[in-house]
């Protein structure tokens, strides 16, 4: 079996390397290290029943043959073990067969299937007329593509009751509902799905069928799939399904060596916040659970402030744009006009500094006012996720600003915020502990208005008093943000 891991894992790294990215994007492919299968195997508990295994998007059989090994290894008394394994690219078929024929020869009583079908459609006409198989063991590295409303693959996911936006998610809906009761499914996948609106039905899903057992983090980005251009953050998560929800098990390591592994249980209330409508999954490290200490926190709704993203979109009124301000124009402010926190207009960019009033889009105008940007879009350099900046009356020309689609406003109603509020604001978003809130749902550096809705704030009084302070000070930095946050969170 080592040897077999050795071939496995000269198999990916030629695939990596000598396979075109067009052939990969076709089939959302990445396969999956050997270090990183053996550690997704060693994951389930061990078992003396019949293993039922299924492998969607099986690749080369990687995962398969890292669970195969284990059980050898550890000499489990089953008395049978069959995979089924699914891969529709021709081109890894007889190596995945035959890797799957050699490690499955260790056991006296297997048998394998090997399916060049499509996963998603074979399985939602066959649960659909309840024809499926079942199985107690799924691992799982799902293809990731994006996947339109219209599409085969929406319409298959809907057999199973799941509405999503990306083929890993309706692949895992896909094998949830052919996990039976108490199964485990072990799965890599992107990040994505813990927050954002277009995941919510997902995380409903998984929520409704299987409790949440392990989660585990990388917390080097891009370690996971380090052969390959795997931008995504990725995590292993496993579920069991129909079981009691209990603690959940975090372990994290930055890279897929699993050296300096940690690991810890937390509440399930840790992973998701009691009342919290969007369904968010939170992913706490270690120091983020010891340094918690806001306990009592209020809702944007709960202070009456909005967020909303800049309503100018403006590829669809390019006639309307200007490179200088000039009359019967407002001012538009884009990601290039913050600097360190406050208004930096006009700016020499490629970006335009104005826009022409017109029927078209004067009720897209904000008065004149005070009101806090933050960046839908951070870089990767940055290192926060959550930049906020400030706009005052001081920084109006005339009576109106527009603001551009890349940037998250805060609001009272498409009206100002009061002097106070807006500094608060300010120095809360801004602040380290924000920051690492935030990291607990998304592992990637877009900020979404829902995203921002879903962050704790400090109540109207303390959030106030936190406004007074900041705008008493001329120099603003990270370590002043953070002085002040922390009278809220001691």
């Amino acid at each position: 079996m080592f040897a077999l891991a050795e071939t496995l894992e000269k198999e990916r790294i030629s695939h990596a390397v000598e396979t075109s990215v067009n052939h990969k994007e076709s089939f959302g492919q990445y396969f999956t290290p050997y270090p990183i299968a053996k550690f997704m195997s060693s994951l389930f508990p061990a078992t003396d029943k019949k293993i039922k295994l299924l492998d969607p998007g099986a690749g080369i059989g990687v995962l398969s043959c890292s669970f195969m090994e284990r059980i050898a290894k550890e000499k489990w008394n089953i008395p049978a073990i069959h995979i089924s394994a699914y891969d529709i690219d021709n081109d890894v078929y007889d190596a995945l067969n035959e890797n799957i024929a050699s490690s499955s020869s260790a056991f006296k009583k297997s048998d394998y299937e090997i399916f060049s079908e499509d996963f998603l459609e074979k399985t939602s006409f066959e649960y659909t007329w309840k024809i499926n198989e079942t199985y107690t063991h799924v691992i799982m590295n799902p293809p990731y593509k994006k996947i339109l409303t219209n599409s085969k693959e929406r319409q298959s996911a809907r057999a199973f009751g799941l509405e999503t936006v990306n083929l890993y998610s309706a692949f895992m809906g896909a094998a949830v509902s052919l996990t039976e009761d108490n199964g485990y499914i072990v799965a890599i996948v992107p990040r994505s799905f813990c927050n954002g609106v277009y995941y919510k039905s997902f995380r409903e899903f998984i929520l409704r069928n299987c409790a949440i057992k392990h989660i585990h983090l990388f917390e080097s980005r891009d370690k996971a799939f380090k052969d390959e251009a795997v931008l995504q953050e990725n995590i292993i998560i496993m579920l069991q399904k129909n079981a009691e929800q209990r603690n959940v098990k975090i372990s994290y390591c930055n890279d897929d060596s699993f050296i300096g592994l940690y690991e810890f249980d937390v509440p399930f209330n840790q992973i998701l916040h009691e009342n919290d409508s969007e369904k968010y999954f939170n992913i706490p490290i270690k120091q983020q659970i010891e340094n918690e200490k806001l306990t009592a926190y209020s809702s944007l709704k709960d202070l009456g402030i909005k967020v909303s993203t800049g309503p100018i979109v403006d590829f669809r009124m390019k006639n309307l744009l200007l490179k200088d301000y000039a009359p019967k124009s407002v001012p538009l402010i884009y990601s290039v006009h913050l600097k360190n926190h406050r208004l930096s207009w006009p700016q020499e960019s490629k970006k335009p500094n104005a826009i022409l009033k017109s029927d078209e889009v004067n009720k897209q105008f904000f008065p004149k006012g005070f009101y806090v940007l933050v960046k839908r879009f951070s870089t990767k350099e940055e290192a926060k996720r959550i930049v906020a900046s400030i706009i005052t009356p001081d920084d109006f020309v005339n009576n109106c600003i527009a603001f551009e689609n890349h940037l998250n406003v805060f609001h009272l109603n498409k009206n100002t915020l009061s002097e106070n509020m807006a500094y608060g604001l300010v120095c809360w978003l801004n602040s380290t502990y924000i920051d690492g809130k935030f990291r607990l749902f998304s592992g990637h550096t877009q900020v979404n208005a829902t995203d921002l809705q879903n962050l704790p704030y400090p109540d109207r009084e303390d959030l106030e008093n936190l406004g007074k302070q900041l705008k008493s000070k001329k120099e603003w930095n990270q370590n002043l943000f953070d002085k002040l946050s922390k009278v809220i969170t001691k």
